[in-house]
């Protein structure tokens, strides 16, 4: 009697909430997993309603120079390191022209260019794509020559992504004899 009681009292709720679910289902459409997935792998686009993150927003950026401070007399290349963080809770592409992923470039005091790492790197032509997922971290190297450099001199190190002017960071250095 009570299984009874409870069944004419469950099947219209459940009732209920299936018809509240299908209407609010076609209300806001929500993609299918399969959709979500190919996505991802970028099978298919996403729906042009959608609009582009804002990269600079998303990802964190961060600089590491090694040795600091360079001392001249005992290293002739300066390695740096570019990270990338993606803070978001959104995974986020970026689109490269070529195989380049980073510019670093050197500048003294003044602003003039004293060396541009990219110069006698060579790169294919290739356009590529690299997605940050959320909470991760990409990390590139160059190494950059001290040759122009002048102990006691001020410089500025600066690393930029190619086609995204907003993600650029920058240190100074200061290189003893």
């Amino acid at each position: 009697m009570k299984l009874r009681a409870a069944a004419v009292f469950l099947v219209p709720l459940a009732f209920a909430f299936s018809v509240h679910a299908s209407s609010n289902a076609e209300a806001t459409p929500t993609p299918s997993l399969m959709d979500r997935t190919l996505e991802f792998l970028q099978l298919k686009h996403a729906p042009k309603t959608r609009t582009a993150p804002q990269v600079h927003h998303q990802l964190e950026l961060k600089l590491d120079i090694a040795p600091t401070p360079p001392k001249l007399s005992e290293n002739r290349v300066l390695k740096v390191t570019v990270s990338v963080f993606n803070r978001s809770k959104k995974f986020v592409h970026l689109d490269f022209p070529t195989s380049q992923r980073i510019e670093v470039v050197v500048r003294d005091g003044t602003g003039k260019v004293v060396n541009t790492w990219s110069e006698d790197q060579s790169f294919s032509k290739d356009p590529a794509a690299v997605t940050v997922n959320p909470g991760e971290r990409l990390e590139y190297s160059a190494s950059v020559a001290t040759r122009e450099m002048t102990a006691g001199q001020p410089y500025v190190i600066e690393a930029s992504f190619p086609n995204y002017a907003e993600l650029k960071i920058q240190q100074q250095v200061t290189p003893e004899k």
